[in-house]
């Protein structure tokens, strides 16, 4: 098929013409020809600064135009840390503003690797909080490289964004994709599903008896995820189950320490106790109870719960 002529301009007549059309993110998508001639990082820093920082009151359609900018190839862990770093990095905080314009928390450098260490709060919040479109499909699913872990983290922590959840695929690959996680023994992708509602439903009895059944009970995972559980409302009967009653029974008659362990945890959780009002307290596990010694590299890490944690300052973290 011949190219149309717009096609066939040099890449220094069409990078003005994609300007003056006001960055219309249509222009690169409707050709592969038109994309390759604006692939250039100058190009994709504005398309970012226009849609990704400002509020440009067309939401649906701002909304639209970031959800195809993460989308894109273009788009990696690598580019946005630039990105980022270049745009307020003269403002020395992600919230975008000088401690003269507002700014009475900083926070830089920011944290890439593990973007839970930044506190913001309702009245301080990163610019990137406005940002309200789809998580990539890409970073639903394995695997589950470090890049890729940090970037879904760091986007859950610092915007809006949300899964798609009416498109079939993109919701069957998010729901095998903590499956995977549990699988493969990846705690701090289970830990963002787990603790995250965007990312899906709170785990449940269901989710607790893959783990054990299927995941070989990765103490540090089964941990998380029944602390998730009882967290969103799996309380006392609850918790009683003759399939993972039974796996204990099998694993402690063949001496595995990891039977005890659980029937420990469960027992403690489908415990209850009266307070001293008269109300009935469900049961809540104990880190240290029914604990061992690294056996065969099953050594049990409980990773902080950050996501709804409330700061030692007087102002509340901002529920993310």
């Amino acid at each position: 098929m011949a190219l149309a002529p717009i096609e066939l301009l040099p890449a220094e007549l069409l990078q003005p013409i994609f300007f003056l059309s006001d960055m219309n993110i249509a222009l690169p998508h409707s050709s592969h020809h038109i994309a390759a001639k604006l692939a250039h990082d100058y190009c994709y820093r504005a398309i970012c600064t226009k849609y990704l920082t400002t509020n440009l009151n067309t939401r649906v359609k701002q909304s639209t135009t970031q959800t195809k900018i993460f989308a894109s190839k273009w788009m990696t862990w690598e580019f946005f840390k630039s990105f980022v770093t270049k745009a307020w990095e003269d403002k020395g905080c992600l919230c975008g503003k000088t401690k003269y314009e507002g700014c009475y928390d900083k926070q830089w450098p920011p944290n890439f690797e593990d973007a839970t260490t930044m506190l913001f709060t309702r009245s301080h919040l990163p610019v990137l909080s406005f940002v309200k479109c789809r998580i990539p499909v890409k970073l639903l699913h394995g695997p589950w490289t470090p890049e890729k872990t940090q970037f879904l983290r760091f986007l859950l922590w610092t915007t809006a964004m949300t899964v798609d959840w009416a498109d079939h695929e993109t919701r069957k690959l998010t729901l095998e994709a903590k499956k995977e996680a549990v699988l493969t023994g990846n705690l701090e992708v289970v830990g963002l599903f787990n603790h995250n509602r965007r990312l899906g439903r709170a785990p449940n009895l269901s989710m607790v008896r893959f783990a054990v059944l299927e995941g070989d009970c990765n103490r540090s995972i089964v941990y998380d995820t029944m602390a998730a559980a009882r967290t969103w409302s799996l309380r006392g009967n609850g918790w009683n189950d003759e399939g993972l009653d039974k796996w204990c029974e099998e694993r402690i008659k063949n001496r595995d320490p990891k039977g005890d362990w659980l029937k420990v945890k469960l027992q403690e959780l489908r415990a209850t106790k009266l307070s001293n009002g008269g109300h009935v307290m469900p049961g809540q596990m104990q880190p240290k109870t029914g604990d061992y010694d690294d056996v065969d590299g099953d050594k049990l890490v409980i990773a902080p719960l950050k996501w709804n944690q409330v700061s030692i300052s007087k102002y509340r973290t901002w529920n993310w």
